[in-house]
């Protein structure tokens, strides 16, 4: 059942509970009515009987008549006259006059006499002998005419009301719910993958604020699509760049290398095989080549895995990467300040810590024109939690960054997915002339946490 029909069906079931209560209460109201009305007429048309029973009972002769005629317009008593032998004599109503009908049921409800609207019976006595019995008999049935009459076009203005107001409500509802057509539109839009979706604005302020919600999760959802297949792109460029510099060393370096390394053999071969000494150059310059291949891979190695992080851990590698970056960057002072201890915290956050250092030394190194690079690392407990964070700061007083190198730069974008995959964040406060500042905060591990 849709969202408008249990709307609809729910106003319904209210209005229907209310005009049950106003009907309930009104024919409550009328039966105290009725009874009243009855109470009342028979109180006033006794004291007039009685009245005339005195005057009669001074007279002579027979069973007089007292006139009941007049007396119809009392239609809720029925005042009879009989004489001695039952007879009727006198009524005010005759009696073929048949009242509205009233279903039995309606009569129960509302116009059923008790115990106190029995007939009241007066002996009528002429000369001091009886001569008759005047019956005043309760009559609600002309009341209660009345007020099924009454209830009647009421029930049928209720209908009425309740239809108008049904259909009234369902096109409020429907013209209301409208937007959400709009929104389940733009979400299966969404599902086919068009993320250029928008809803329209919605005057209805709880769907309003939806569709602003809405509006700014796709906003959001492009920017991350865009600046992730922007990642993408360089991250394949960077790869393929690394690649070819990793190939024109290893053809460069290591093959003129082997080449020296051939040659030098091939001299001490044919010296051995005709007998002469081998010249002493040779086998230096194997030795001196050699080592230089053996610093050349050792250093290709670094750059695909820092191997200090198995053999020294992080705390080591990290110094040892600073004294590195500081012999090639001599004009820029640089110093590493750690707090707690950092090694053990596994493999991932491991080479994380070092990726993002190393990442925004580069940075410095390329970009910022920095005097001075601050590198401080500090391990510490949350607040309030058994959970504990590992916080790097990166200070440099450089020539800082604008909005758009901060947003679109690839070094800080790597950076932060490496720290986000992780769980961690990263702030990036730098204004142009003003130096740069980058926080880093990842979440300690809890294997990490019990050593």
């Amino acid at each position: 059942m849709s969202l408008k029909l249990r709307l609809n069906l729910a106003i319904s079931i209210m209005l229907a509970a209310m005009l049950l209560a106003g009907g309930a209460f009104l024919l409550r109201a009328a039966r105290s009515d009725v009874r009243a009305e009855i109470q009342s007429a028979a109180g006033l048309a006794m004291h007039f009987l009685d009245a005339e029973l005195a005057r009669v009972a001074a007279g002579a002769g027979d069973l007089p008549r007292f006139g009941l005629a007049p007396l119809g317009a009392v239609r809720h008593l029925r005042i009879e006259l009989y004489d001695t032998e039952g007879r009727l004599v006198e009524t005010n109503h005759a009696a073929d006059e048949p009242p509205t009908r009233v279903p039995a049921w309606f009569v129960r409800l509302v116009g059923a006499p008790d115990g106190d609207a029995a007939d009241v019976r007066r002996t009528v006595s002429v000369a001091g002998r009886p001569a008759g019995e005047l019956v005043v008999r309760p009559d609600p049935s002309f009341e209660v005419a009345e007020v099924w009459d009454d209830a009647v076009r009421l029930a049928k203005f209720a209908l009425v009301l309740f239809t108008v107001t049904n259909v009234l409500a369902y096109w409020l509802l429907a013209r209301a719910l409208k937007p959400v057509d709009s929104i389940l539109g733009a979400i299966t839009a969404l599902e086919r993958g068009n993320l250029s979706v928008r809803l329209p604005p919605i005057a209805l302020p709880e769907l309003a604020r939806i569709g602003r919600e809405f509006n700014r999760m796709m906003d959001t959802i492009q920017a991350s699509v865009t600046q992730n297949r922007l990642l993408t792109r360089q991250l394949i460029r960077v790869q393929e760049e690394e690649r070819r510099s990793l190939a024109r060393e290893l053809h460069d370096e290591l093959g003129q290398g082997l080449s020296a390394i051939h040659a030098d053999a091939t001299i001490l071969v044919r010296a051995a095989e005709g007998g002469q000494p081998a010249p002493p150059e040779s086998p230096r310059a194997i030795v001196a080549v050699t080592r230089q291949i053996m610093d050349l891979v050792r250093g290709m190695l670094q750059r695909l895995h820092p191997e200090a992080l198995e053999t020294l851990g992080l705390a080591e590698s990290l110094q040892e990467l600073v004294r590195a970056w500081q012999q090639r960057n001599r004009e820029t002072a640089c110093t590493l300040a750690i707090d707690g201890e950092i090694d053990g915290l596994g493999d991932t956050v491991d080479i994380t810590v070092y990726r993002v250092v190393q990442e925004a030394l580069t940075n410095a190194a390329r970009h910022a024109q920095a005097r001075h690079v601050q590198v401080r690392i500090r391990r510490e407990a949350t607040t309030g939690s058994s959970d504990e964070t590992l916080q790097i700061r990166i200070e440099d007083d450089g020539v800082g960054m604008t909005a758009e190198a901060r947003k679109d730069g690839f070094g800080l974008a790597g950076m932060r997915e490496r720290v986000e995959s992780l769980g961690g964040s990263m702030h990036v406060d730098s204004r142009p002339g003003e130096g740069a500042n980058l926080l880093l905060t990842l979440p300690v591990p809890a294997r990490a946490r019990e050593h």
